[in-house]
């Protein structure tokens, strides 16, 4: 991975779930440059308030993002967004109502795209209801079965706290590699949403990351619902050691990111195998069951990298010091 490599977030879910929603409250509340991909303007509600110029086939936004559509296809939308000037560090896709989220992620596998994760939407009062619908079962089971992260919205609606554990357990058998997040009017934290801000992001902005216990600045985790964990790396981690973290990451972390030095593990007493003349960096990330190693490129030009790996979990699902005794588990 580079610097010009863009990520990119698939928004899914049958129509009427919150996508537009979390569309917009994605870019009222990150603070990365944010391209925004849509199948039709007319299907898409951007508030108002956030746009400062439109024609046929974009939106600029005040925050510095733009909003394209589909019309022409993906190949001529991600030209534009490619030729509007700076490059967008995140590509965020809304399918349409009854798309296939799949499909649509696919194109997170295009040269210069990473795909983060695919975001899929369920209404907490009809998504039982969609699942058994003669008509439309079929798509919103489809849906379901490709989420990521499996974001049940408008569960103030149900009437009691039993109703929406119910419901959640249920949706977890429809989604087993999917973290479900609950959320009223869309409001999920936006790093649960994004991924937390990693070492690599925190260097352009020139802060270190969160010290353990607390939230960095842009951080946003809700306090009640999530809690975060972060250990700053002062020597390069066995790569076996990163693997097995990803592999065996407990049901509550809702994401994991970050940037360290991965050296291979010593097969003898010699510890030479990870000293950081031998070690690679590498991005290191989780959403739901889909977990990702990547290579990333470091700039000799530019000051070194702040390593350190941060995780958000459903608060009360993990030890304190869960993620530092991982790691320290095969050094």
């Amino acid at each position: 991975m580079n610097a010009h490599t863009i990520s990119v977030t698939v928004v899914g879910g049958y129509l009427g779930a919150g996508k537009t929603t979390l569309v917009n409250h994605v870019l009222r509340s990150s603070d990365e440059r944010i391209a925004v991909i849509v199948n039709d303007f007319g299907e898409i509600s951007i508030d108002e308030d956030l746009i400062v110029a439109a024609d046929s086939d974009k939106l600029t936004l005040a925050n510095g993002c733009i909003c394209c559509t589909l019309a022409d296809g993906f190949a001529a939308a991600l030209m534009q967004i490619r030729s509007a000037g700076t490059l967008p560090q995140r590509l965020l896709i809304e399918a349409s109502g009854v798309a296939d989220p799949t499909q649509i992620a696919a194109y997170g596998h295009t040269p210069g795209l990473r795909l983060d994760a695919v975001v899929v939407m369920a209404d907490a009062e009809q998504v039982r209801r969609q699942a058994n619908d003669r008509w439309v079962a079929d798509t919103v089971r489809m849906q379901l079965a490709a989420a990521d992260l499996l974001v049940v919205n408008k569960i103030d609606l149900l009437d009691d706290a039993s109703k929406a554990d119910d419901l959640c357990d249920w949706l977890a058998g429809l989604s087993p590699g999917a973290t479900v997040v609950r959320a009223s009017r869309a409001a999920v934290p936006i790093d649960v949403l994004l991924g937390p801000r990693s070492a690599s992001d925190a260097v352009g902005a020139g802060e270190r990351p969160a010290p353990e216990g607390a939230a960095a600045p842009g951080w946003h985790v809700v306090e009640d619902l999530f809690e975060s964990q972060t250990v700053v790396l002062d020597t390069p981690v066995p790569m076996p050691v990163i693997e097995a973290l990803l592999a065996d990451l407990p049901d509550g972390v809702a994401r994991l990111k970050g940037l360290v030095q991965a050296a291979p593990a010593a097969s003898t007493s010699d510890t030479s195998a990870t000293e950081t003349a031998d070690a690679t960096a590498y991005l290191v990330e989780a959403v739901g069951k889909r977990t990702s190693i990547t290579p990333h490129a470091t700039d000799p030009t530019q000051p070194p990298p702040h390593w350190a790996i941060s995780l958000i979990a459903h608060k009360g699902t993990l030890p304190p010091d869960w993620l530092r005794s991982q790691l320290q588990s095969g050094c």
